[in-house]
């Protein structure tokens, strides 16, 4: 064998040798990881966007509200008069949420018989005496025939007398709504507070819940 011989099959060797190295290299190397096709992340985005959340609760109005109210009383005691119904709606409802007039209420009975009142909340139609107790002063009844307003109509008039500017000056807002009787003549009527959470100002109005007629309307600075 001859020199030349003697060098080519020493240079095979070294390319066998390279040949071998580099296939355990690409054998034993770890896997890269996998990333998910564009269209594929796109897809999953997508499905997310069309998730809606779940409702906590059906609101209603709050005449509606009274009706199922209105049976439980009847059934705890026969003679139980409609005192007052009260309802704060979640920080940050929009104009048109509000307009509704929909939310969860209470209402507060009272019976003479027992000399105990109720107080029955209505969540999603279905109404619960949530505690009893005694009447700790006197109070006007609510008579329905004589309540014509609704707290949707009352919210659409605290709306038209500033309370649209005031949401959209003050941005988050919390609105409390109270039926009751006027110690002095009777008159029931709704009062109406619509809090500012930041500045800590506050636009309220006294609505007659039996003309809709607008008693006053007050708004700090």
């Amino acid at each position: 064998m001859n020199r030349l011989e003697w060098i080519l099959g020493i240079l095979l060797v070294v390319l066998l040798v390279i040949v071998a190295a580099l296939s355990l290299v690409f054998w034993f190397r770890p896997d890269a990881p996998t990333t998910a096709s564009p269209n594929i992340a796109a897809e999953v985005a997508a499905y997310a966007n069309q998730v809606e959340p779940t409702p906590v609760y059906a609101g209603h109005t709050a005449q509606i509200a009274y009706t199922a109210a209105r049976e439980t009383a009847v059934s705890w005691q026969n003679d139980a008069i409609l005192l007052s119904a009260r309802a704060t709606w979640p920080q940050g409802m929009t104009e048109k949420e509000l307009r509704q007039g929909e939310t969860t209420w209470t209402f507060t009975f009272y019976s003479a018989a027992a000399d105990k009142t109720a107080l029955i909340s209505v969540i999603d139609n279905k109404a619960n005496i949530i505690t009893q107790g005694t009447l700790k002063q006197p109070a006007n009844a609510i008579t329905p025939a004589g309540w014509h307003l609704d707290s949707s109509d009352a919210i659409d008039q605290l709306l038209e007398q500033g309370g649209t500017d005031f949401i959209n000056r003050e941005g988050i807002t919390s609105l409390t709504m109270t039926l009751t009787t006027d110690p002095e003549n009777g008159r029931i009527q709704w009062l109406i507070q619509l809090a500012a959470t930041q500045s800590l100002r506050l636009l309220t109005m006294n609505i007659d819940a039996t003309s809709g007629e607008i008693l006053s309307v007050d708004q700090t600075t």
